[in-house]
């Protein structure tokens, strides 16, 4: 037997109550333009229904409610995507990750969202298929009149709550000031936890997971209670809305303190260490015993001289050598004093003194060191090489 024909002509609760008076067993399925629907019968008793066959309500339900989790969804998925005869509810059975009083809640909760949705298409077709399977069929069936009557009393309600929720493109936002004391339950906190100021009604019931029925009537009693806004009057759209008035008066920076100042910028001395190599090459054994020979060979030179110029000669490059216009006979040697026998003409004043020693300071062409002196400089020369 195949039972079809147009919203129309019968109402949905008829064409309900005949299948329930005549127990059968089978598939409704009802569409209009863009969407399509079934609810399963087992013995003219409801045992499952989606309103829309292009998304999984019940696993969206299962999903929202946090009572499987990821591997459990994935294993699911995977299951059904291998065997589409089974549904999601029956492989979650079979996976026992859930009670059976939670997945019969959640598939009553479906039906009951299925039919209240179905009521409220304004046309559409119907045709039924006996004996189709439902594969979501866990144990679960709802009578006739009792999801009939239940549909009907969300219609009454709707009214209500469609004044206060006036679109499913209206945008909702949590209010920034409460009047009251905030007080919400589970279900409350479920839906406030999708309000973000840019979701849109349509969108909350999508990831509520919930039905749109119990989603939208969550948000209008929290917009009555002044939880939640519908428009952006006083929300965080109106705040930066005013503040971006202000904005007009702090758009000019004040000027900073480098741009004040006109003097260079002085870089930091850079320390003598940044200047030395990081890592020196070590000097070769053989190169060190070379230096101290040579600093040893020309020491012991210098000590068996007696003395050593200071600054080498060289030829002058330009004149001769000056002479002094009234030689002396007397050495003379800086840093000491001399004496020795004076050959003054006679008459001279210098004749007075002749038994006298006669001191006298000139400059020197070469400079005596100490022998002590030089050997302490090459002991502090050799360290100094050996170390390196």
């Amino acid at each position: 037997m195949r039972l079809e024909g147009s919203l129309d002509a019968f109402s949905l609760p008829d064409i309900f109550v005949l299948l329930s008076m005549t127990k059968k067993s089978g598939a409704l399925h009802l569409t209009r333009p863009g969407v399509a629907g079934v609810v399963h019968f087992t013995a003219g008793s409801i045992t499952g229904g989606c309103s829309d066959l292009s998304r999984q309500a019940l696993g969206r339900r299962l999903a929202a409610g946090g009572l499987i989790d990821d591997a459990t969804l994935s294993e699911a998925v995977d299951r059904v995507e291998a065997d589409p005869s089974l549904g999601l509810a029956r492989v979650v059975q079979q996976l026992s990750v859930l009670d059976d009083s939670v997945l019969h809640e959640a598939i009553g909760e479906q039906i009951t969202d299925t039919v209240f949705d179905m009521l409220r298409w304004p046309d559409g077709d119907f045709a039924f298929v006996v004996d189709e399977a439902n594969p979501d069929d866990v144990g679960v069936t709802r009578g006739v009149d009792e999801v009939v009557a239940d549909a009907r009393g969300r219609l009454e309600s709707w009214a209500r709550v469609s004044a206060t929720i006036p679109s499913p493109a209206a945008v909702v936002s949590l209010a920034l000031g409460v009047q009251v004391d905030a007080s919400v339950s589970r279900d409350e906190w479920a839906v406030l936890a999708l309000v973000d100021g840019r979701r849109s009604v349509a969108e909350v019931c999508r990831l509520g997971g919930r039905g749109e029925y119990a989603v939208v009537s969550t948000l209008a009693e929290l917009v009555e209670r002044g939880l939640v806004r519908t428009d952006d009057d006083e929300g965080v759209a109106a705040i930066a809305r005013r503040q971006s008035l202000l904005s007009r008066l702090e758009s000019v920076d004040p000027p900073s303190a480098a741009s004040e100042s006109a003097e260079p910028a002085v870089e930091p001395p850079v320390s003598q260490a940044s200047r030395l190599p990081a890592d020196p090459e070590p000097v070769p054994e053989s190169m060190v015993e070379s230096m101290v020979e040579s600093i040893v060979e020309d020491v012991t030179h210098f000590e068996s001289d007696g003395r050593s110029e200071v600054t080498p000669t060289r030829p002058e490059p330009f004149l001769p050598r000056r002479r002094p216009e009234h030689a002396e006979d007397v050495p003379v040697q800086i840093g000491r004093r001399v004496s020795a026998p004076v050959s003054p003409s006679a008459g001279s004043p210098v004749a007075a003194a002749a038994g006298n020693a006669a001191v006298a300071t000139a400059p020197a062409a070469v400079i005596e060191r100490d022998p002590g002196v030089n050997k302490s400089l090459l002991l502090r020369l050799i360290a100094g090489v050996r170390g390196l």
